[in-house]
């Protein structure tokens, strides 16, 4: 057993209080910005469209050789992560994220059972669901979402408006993509904890233990050879 498999427990624990470390940050930032917030509500909608990246990352680090994985695919997500952390100045929500990240992609590092793969690569898929499932929720019941601390008041009060350059639903309603956050790393978490007591195949018997029957047998035979 390596040292992956042999901490994965934790790992998976480290994995759900991230996420709701993360859910927790995204809304505080809803519920009650400050007019200091400018760049970190930025850098929050830039890690969302980030996560539509980095959410296939673990079917990819479970899936492929682990040559491939840390020779090509963790390269290809570091390109990703700098040019994420050439859009904000706030390098605390940036640093959670690469551990939560590093959690996913713990397993292209070591070789693991086939069990622990399946299972990784069904929380994958599962994860990847919850994204997208969102996105289309959140985007049909937009209206019904309320403004909590980000209204419009306060986003033309603190030059929110002025200082993006690009257009979008989550990006000119923030509101949006923080319920998005929040709802998502929620999701998440459940995923880890419906995946903390899943075993993806059950117990093998164990071969190698004696036989009861053979056993006895063997004792009559010794017991019988003793008499005689």
């Amino acid at each position: 057993m390596n040292i992956i498999e042999k901490y994965d427990k934790p790992f998976q624990y480290g994995a759900l209080m991230l996420n709701v470390v993360m859910a927790y940050k995204f809304f505080m930032l809803w519920y009650a910005p400050s007019f200091q917030d400018n760049e970190k509500i930025t850098s929050f909608i830039s890690l969302m469209v980030f996560e539509f990246v980095m959410v296939h990352s673990g079917i990819f680090m479970a899936v492929m050789p682990k040559r491939i994985s840390l020779f090509i695919m963790v390269p290809f997500y570091a390109v990703f992560a700098f040019a994420f952390n050439t859009m904000t100045n706030d390098n605390s929500i940036l640093v959670l994220y690469c551990i939560v990240v590093f959690n996913r992609m713990r397993f292209a590092f070591s070789d693991t059972s086939s069990d622990l793969k399946a299972r990784v690569i069904l929380n994958s898929f599962s994860s990847m669901g919850v994204y997208f499932v969102l996105i289309f929720v959140v985007l049909i019941f937009q209206s019904l979402i309320p403004f909590l601390g980000l209204t419009p008041t306060f986003l033309k009060e603190t030059n929110f408006y002025e200082s993006i350059t690009a257009t979008g639903e989550f990006i000119e309603k923030p509101h949006i993509t923080m319920c998005f956050g929040v709802l998502y790393y929620i999701g998440l978490s459940i995923v880890e904890a419906y995946f903390l007591s899943w075993n993806p195949l059950p117990e093998k018997s164990n071969s190698t233990k004696p036989n009861k029957n053979y056993k006895k047998l063997f004792e009559n035979k010794d017991r019988i050879r003793n008499e005689r």
